[in-house]
C-alpha cells in the first residue's frame, strides 16, 4: 500500500520536511557509518539523507516503493542512485557495507514475520562486518500528545505550511502505532489528512528477530545522543552482520 501522502502528495510531504528537521538524526547515522563505503537507504523519501550521505563520499543507493518520491530523489541524487522498490522484495546479496532504514520506513511492515523476513533480506544484503542502522517507532512509549510543525510554503512566506501530527499505540494492538497527520497550505487553501497504521512497532521484539536471523552486536538507542534505550518511541537499532 502506498500513502497518499507518499504518493500524489509526495511535493508537499518534501515541504514539510526540510533538510534541517532531521540534521542531528542524519549526522549520527554518518558518523556510526564511518568511513565511506557503498550504503542502501530503504524508503528513501524524496533523498533528503541521500544527498548529504553523497556529500559526505558515500556511494549512496535509495530503493523506496512510492514512484513520487523517488521522482524527487532523482532530481536530488541522480535517477542512477534511486529505484522504486520495496523493502520486502530486496534480492541482493553481499552488495552493501551499510544498510539505514530512517523515519520509521521499517515499520511500514505488516507484521512482525514479515519483518522477520525484511530483516533475513537486509542480512544477506550486507557484506560479512556490514552494519545495519534501523529508526523504529516504539508504540508502547508513544503519548499521543498532538503536535506541530510549521514551514515556509512555496513562495516563502512564513508558516505557510502547517503540520499537524499524532502517534498513539493502536487500540487493537499495542505494537501498531497509529499515525495521524494533517497537512494544510495556507496559500493555496490545501487541506489532506491521514492515517498511517505502522507494524512491528516493539523495538524489543525487533531487536530480538534481529538476532534471531543473525545480527550481532545489537544496539537499541534512545536518540541520536547515543543514551541506552529506556523511554524513547523513536529508537534507534544498530546492528552488524557477522
Amino acid at each position: 500500500m502506498t500513502y497518499a501522502l507518499f504518493g500524489r502528495f509526495a511535493d508537499r510531504f518534501d515541504w514539510h520536511t526540510p533538510p534541517h528537521h532531521y540534521q542531528d538524526d542524519h549526522a549520527f547515522v554518518l558518523e556510526r557509518l564511518g568511513e565511506p563505503a557503498r550504503i542502501l537507504d530503504i524508503g528513501c523519501g524524496t533523498g533528503v539523507f541521500l544527498r548529504k550521505a553523497v556529500a559526505a563520499g558515500f556511494d549512496a543507493v535509495g530503493i523506496d516503493a512510492a514512484p513520487e518520491m523517488v521522482a524527487i530523489a532523482a532530481r536530488r541524487v541522480g535517477k542512477e542512485r534511486v529505484s522504486v522498490e520495496q523493502m520486502q522484495q530486496l534480492r541482493e546479496r553481499n552488495a552493501y557495507d551499510g544498510i539505514v532504514a530512517l523515519s520509521w520506513s521499517f515499520n511500514y511492515v505488516s507484521s512482525f514475520a514479515e519483518a522477520h523476513d525484511v530483516l533475513a533480506r537486509l542480512l544477506r544484503a550486507l557484506r560479512p562486518g556490514g552494519q545495519l542502522i534501523l529508526q523504529i517507532a516504539h508504540a508502547p512509549n508513544a503519548t499521543g500528545v498532538l503536535e506541530e510543525d510549521r514551514e515556509p510554503g512555496p513562495d516563502g512566506k512564513e508558516d505557510d505550511i502547517v503540520f499537524f501530527y499524532r502517534f498513539a499505540p493502536a487500540p487493537d494492538r499495542p505494537d501498531t502505532l497509529q499515525a495521524h497527520y494533517v497537512y494544510g497550505c495556507k496559500s493555496r487553501n490545501e487541506l489532506f489528512c491521514e492515517e498511517h497504521r505502522l507494524g512491528a512497532a516493539d523495538v524489543n521484539e525487533v531487536a530480538a528477530l534481529a538476532s534471531r536471523v543473525g545480527f550481532e552486536s545489537i544496539e537499541l538507542l534512545d536518540s541520536w545522543r547515543g543514551e541506552p534505550f529506556r523511554n524513547a518511541f523513536n529508537v534507534f537499532l544498530l546492528a552488524r552482520r557477522p
